[in-house]
């Protein structure tokens, strides 16, 4: 009991510590051999759970930033450019449609007045409608490349948005993938083992309709994702 009562006094007669010597420090009462306990104030060890966060340099943070603003203009440049070059795609396909067999006529090279005259009908404009539907396919895939490796260069969407966005992402992807198939196969039947159609054949005629409609929803879907991203 008398042990104890002299320990307390001996604690509350040592001076507190200046308040910026608190932190980081603890009380060790180490008893040396011979000699009346002695209270001494020693660092102490970190926690380990006491992650220090390492502030960045005004040209870090600066490299940072400039890094940020060039993805967002790649990711916005080729949003905008995939935008374009879907719609040149349908623009085109649809103008090609026209001239051939569909579900809704002959086509003018058969019934006359062709669009963009012989051009238009000896394979000329289909393949120039390929051509920017291969373009269009590579925008798509580097801007999804980018945004995978990068979500810097993402846009903005809002909350109340995200839902349509998402749904229109994955409406544009399916048309993306599934578009270029439809178009090779009723240009060229025989890909599939089907003989080469002659005009009445209801099958080119259908897979072509079908063909321009999806055009038109995979170039609406995409174009409105990058509306809505800000």
């Amino acid at each position: 009991m008398s042990s104890a009562l002299a320990v307390t006094l001996l604690l509350a007669s040592v001076p507190a510590p200046p308040p910026h010597l608190t932190t980081g420090y603890e009380l060790r009462l180490d008893p040396p051999a011979a000699a009346a306990p002695a209270l001494r104030l020693e660092a102490a060890a970190p926690s380990p759970q006491e992650g220090a966060q390492v502030a960045l340099s005004p040209e870090a943070l600066r490299a940072a930033d400039e890094r940020a603003a060039h993805l967002q203009w790649w990711g916005r440049t080729l949003r905008w450019s995939t935008a374009a070059a879907l719609v040149a795609t349908a623009t085109l396909g649809t103008m090609a449609a026209i001239n051939q067999p569909t579900a809704f006529g002959d086509g003018r090279c058969i019934t006359g007045n062709p669009i963009l005259g012989n051009y238009g009908c000896d394979r000329g404009l289909s393949t120039l409608h390929g051509s920017i539907a291969i373009l269009s396919v590579t925008l798509y895939t580097a801007n999804l490349v980018l945004r995978l490796v990068a979500p810097e260069s993402k846009g903005y969407v809002s909350e109340a948005a995200r839902p349509w966005h998402t749904a229109l992402s994955w409406i544009a992807l399916g048309g993306i993938v599934i578009q270029p198939a439809l178009g090779l196969i009723a240009a060229y039947p025989q890909v599939i083992g089907k003989s080469q159609s002659v005009p009445t054949d209801p099958f080119p005629r259908n897979l072509r309709t079908a063909h321009v409609f999806i055009g038109y929803i995979t170039a609406v879907s995409f174009v409105g994702t990058v509306l809505i991203e800000r």
